[in-house]
This record gives structure tokens, C-alpha cells and sequence, in this order.
């Protein structure tokens, strides 16, 4: 498989590039869709969260630039959703070393070719400290929406029916299904 972009030789460039090379195998290996996870250390910045964010944001910039890049050339960009997460979220406020401690909520971003984005959907605080509910001392900041709301509109979006997601997404059912995203808030084609 051969590339025109350049993905950095650090773990999440040559992991992407991976992804990148794998997808365009993707008739070869006669699937109809994947599921690739790729993860990047080094958020956990307990100290100096401005060099360590502006790094990080670098890296990821970059190997996400030449991943789309990529994934548009070969015309499955539209076919493509990204999701990123996070296993603990960081408190709003710093910390005695300007960085930043563990969290509970935490946010995630999805993007992707048919990603209905440039949006926040979930529960927002209306205010980022402490005189929102949802927002406790040290700014550690109560979650509002589960992973499997999230990934069930994903899931559904792959092709998997309605009726399945509780099977797919387990813990889906002890959530309010006026929390749940319909499909076609996060996705302009389903």
C-alpha cells in the first residue's frame, strides 16, 4: 500500500498510518466495515498542562491532518467516523504545579466525513465552576452522559438495527431514553 502523507514517526503517526494502510486493504480482506483503537499517551499532566497540552495538540494535529488527508483520496472519508475519549476526565481548576489533577466528566469528540459537527450535544454546564450543579469543588465536574449513549448512535449509524443496541451497548437501558442520541443529531447520512 503505497501514501503521500507523512505521519510523523512517533506512536499515534505510525499508528494511523497503520489504520490508513489496513482500511485501504480493506476489499483484499473482504470486510465491510472496521474498528481500529489507537490510543496516545502523556494527557495526564498533573504538571506544566501548557507544555504538555500544546505538545500533545501538535502530535495529534498533525498525524489527524494526514490521516484525513489520506482517507479522502481514497474516497471512504464520508465512511469514516473518529471518535476520541478519554478513561478519566481533569478538573477544570490547576493544581499548585499549573497542571491539572483527575477528573470524573470528561468530554469526547467525534469527527469524521459524514459527522454532523461543529456542534456540542449532552449536557453543557451553563457555567464552568462551581455555581453549576454539575460542577464540584476543584472543578471536578460530575458526568452527564454515558459511553454507551454515545456509542449507540455509532453503532446504530455502522448498520446495527434499533432493536439490537442494548445487546451491542449493555448498559444503554439504565439511562433515560430522553438522554439518548438519536442518530441523525450526530450523522448527516445514516
Amino acid at each position: 500500500v503505497t501514501i503521500s502523507s507523512s505521519f510523523g514517526d512517533d506512536h499515534l503517526g505510525k499508528g494511523m498510518e497503520m489504520i490508513v494502510k489496513l482500511i485501504a486493504t480493506r476489499e483484499v480482506r473482504k470486510v465491510d466495515r472496521d474498528f481500529f483503537f489507537i490510543s496516545m499517551n502523556g494527557w495526564d499532566a498533573h504538571k506544566l498542562l501548557d507544555n504538555n497540552l500544546n505538545r500533545n495538540l501538535e502530535t495529534f494535529d498533525k498525524a489527524l491532518e494526514s490521516f484525513v488527508t489520506e482517507l479522502r483520496l481514497m474516497g471512504v472519508w464520508e465512511n469514516i467516523t473518529i471518535l476520541q475519549t478519554s478513561e478519566f476526565g481533569r478538573t477544570l481548576e490547576a493544581n499548585s504545579v499549573r497542571g491539572t489533577d483527575h477528573g470524573w466528566g470528561g468530554n469526547y469528540m467525534m469527527m469524521g466525513g459524514s459527522v454532523r459537527g461543529r456542534q456540542i450535544v449532552g449536557k453543557y454546564p451553563e457555567f464552568l465552576n462551581s455555581n453549576a450543579p454539575e460542577i464540584l469543588d476543584r472543578g471536578r465536574v460530575l458526568p452527564t452522559t454515558s459511553w454507551d449513549v454515545i456509542l449507540s448512535a455509532i453503532a446504530e449509524w455502522t448498520g446495527v438495527p434499533p432493536e439490537a443496541l442494548s445487546d451491542v451497548c449493555p448498559n444503554l437501558d439504565n439511562f433515560p431514553k430522553s438522554d439518548w442520541f438519536d442518530v441523525r443529531d450526530l450523522f448527516h447520512t445514516v
